[in-house]
């Protein structure tokens, strides 16, 4: 536990990985917080960019509870069958309304082509499979800046991508997604709340389709290149999913990947997107 004058004290936390992430134990979510240890969360929360709460058996509402305590719940995603509850959805395979329920997917930060991407977001496991897959890998946007040849992160710097909504076809239907929705946005390669931020690599193989300043084989090659620097094992965080798991993550300073499971197992994690 943190020193009693630090902003987190009274949280016992539990490092996950050398640059990112944390296991806050002994803290009960059916339990309305005190201000002070909402205060506590939000401090550990700008400090860690990932928070794992084991053992929860919430509802939804208390879900959303929590979840607002870093900022508003907000459903923005264009799905052909509605989410049945109003503050949030289900990454399920199993649902009618559930949303991007199968296959793999590769490292990415959510709603990029939007002008203001989410800010966070929380995945709490109702179901998963019995057999191992349907892991969430995060990856650091953050330390790969800092782990890459100098060059490059400086080219990257002066540098903006177009992001796309791409969900279409296959993709579609096996997400959910509404195919007829476009959407785009563009976004410095390394992204900034402040001047003084240290940078998150804003690149991913799911929403950008180009760099504004280069021709289009040049700027693929550049995202090609810069994506493999967050495959270093050094700055992911895997996290195999039990019952009762609670993620919060920051969805601008970590990419999130899934890993392949046994699609005839069902998988179902409720999901609260925050802006």
């Amino acid at each position: 536990m943190e020193g009693l004058s630090t902003p987190t004290a009274g949280l016992d936390l539990h490092p996950l990985n050398p640059h990112f992430g944390v296991e806050v134990r002994n803290l009960d979510l059916r339990d309305d917080p005190s201000e002070a240890t909402r205060a506590a969360l939000r401090a550990a929360f700008r400090q860690h960019r990932l928070l794992l709460l084991r053992g929860q058996e919430i509802t939804t509402e208390q879900q959303t509870r929590f979840a607002e305590i870093f900022g508003p719940v907000q459903l923005r995603e264009r799905n052909k069958v509605k989410s049945a509850e109003a503050t949030a959805q289900h990454v399920s395979n199993v649902r009618a309304d559930g949303v991007f329920g199968k296959g793999d997917l590769a490292f990415h930060c959510d709603q990029l082509f939007q002008k203001e991407p989410l800010s966070a977001l929380i995945l709490y496991a109702i179901e998963v499979p019995v057999n191992a897959g349907g892991d969430t890998r995060f990856a650091d946007n953050v330390t790969v800046l800092d782990r890459m040849p100098a060059a490059l992160r400086e080219r990257a710097e002066t540098l903006h991508i177009r992001h796309e909504y791409t969900f279409r076809g296959t993709l579609a239907k096996d997400w959910n997604m509404d195919a007829s929705a476009e959407l785009s946005a563009v976004h410095p390669m390394v992204w900034r709340a402040a001047p003084e931020d240290r940078g998150a690599l804003w690149v991913n193989k799911l929403s950008s389709v180009e760099v504004t300043e280069l021709p289009g084989a040049e700027g693929v090659a550049l995202m090609t290149e810069l994506r493999e620097y967050l495959h270093d094992p050094a700055i992911i965080y895997d996290h195999a999913w039990k019952p009762g798991d609670l993620v919060l993550w920051d969805n601008r300073r970590l990419q999130h990947a899934r890993t392949p499971y046994d699609e005839t197992q069902p998988r179902t994690l409720r999901r609260s997107p925050i802006v």
